[in-house]
């Protein structure tokens, strides 16, 4: 459905499509996922208001923060949309923190760093992501964007925004695997499934919609790295991010059908 400027935002805001998400389209794979962010928000929301109890996961606990977890580039792109509304000198702490965490990476987990760099899209998401959690045990490196307050702890500079993975991890389970770990809080997936909502078609809804295309019976993924590493590729981009999200990625990202976008990008060496 195509989202005029005089009807409701498709986010779900209930504002005015022109005075919320104006430049991006209601198709688009940046409007697909940010409709995702909205179902997995009111699914907890409601979940634990109906049951009259609440997350395992606190306010104020930020342990899966300093975790290396993957995203897409579609989050990543939306977290650089709200980037353009941050002061020069906010941008170049988020570089310098960026800096500092691939040459730790680089110093202490070199297999880490070069697995970002080398070509996994033939793995699946689970898979790969399974991949990433054996490389980085142990590894305690703050996300770029985990700001610390000296009377509330670490708070999430990105949080209206933030991905997926970020919403569900410890509010919900996406995944039936019980022996999963979380966190040191949490323990295992189990203990989510006995009491958290099931966000499992909202996950599946993203690697279809978001992740991944069919073409002549096989399936491809796109590029998915952790905030980190998306971050590390922009950085010369995050100083002019009008330039750095105009233009093509524009189009494709957020204005462009998500069906045919996801075959300009997915599949762009084949068609």
């Amino acid at each position: 459905m195509t989202v005029s400027g005089d009807t409701l935002c498709f986010c779900g805001s209930m504002r005015r499509h022109k005075k919320c998400h104006y430049d991006i389209s209601g198709e688009s794979l940046a409007a697909k996922m940010l409709s995702l962010y909205t179902s997995v928000n009111k699914l907890i929301t409601s979940h634990y208001s109906e049951h009259n109890i609440k997350p395992i996961c606190t306010k104020g606990c930020s342990e899966c923060c300093s975790t290396v977890f993957s995203v897409s580039i579609v989050e990543f792109f939306l977290i650089c949309r709200e980037l353009m509304k941050w002061d020069s000198k906010r941008i170049a702490l988020i570089k310098q923190r960026v800096l500092q965490g691939i040459s730790y990476l680089n110093c202490e987990r070199p297999e880490l760093l070069n697995y970002f760099r080398s070509d996994h899209s033939e793995l699946n998401f689970i898979d790969m992501s399974l991949k990433i959690y054996e490389l980085s045990k142990g590894i305690n490196m703050d996300c770029p964007f985990l700001t610390g307050l000296t009377t509330r702890g670490k708070v999430c500079s990105v949080y209206k925004i933030r991905p997926l993975i970020c919403r569900i991890a410890g509010t919900s389970y996406y995944t039936d695997i019980e022996n999963m770990y979380i966190c040191s809080q949490i323990g295992t997936n189990k203990t989510i499934m006995n009491c958290g909502p099931s966000t499992v078609d909202i996950w599946d809804s993203f690697i279809k919609d978001i992740l991944t295309i069919q073409y002549n019976e096989k399936c491809y993924r796109g590029t998915v790295y952790p905030l980190i590493y998306w971050l590390y590729l922009a950085l010369d981009g995050l100083d002019n991010l009008k330039v750095y999200l105009g233009g093509e990625r524009h189009d494709k990202y957020f204005q462009m059908s998500y069906i045919e976008a996801k075959k300009k990008i997915l599949l762009k060496n084949l068609l």
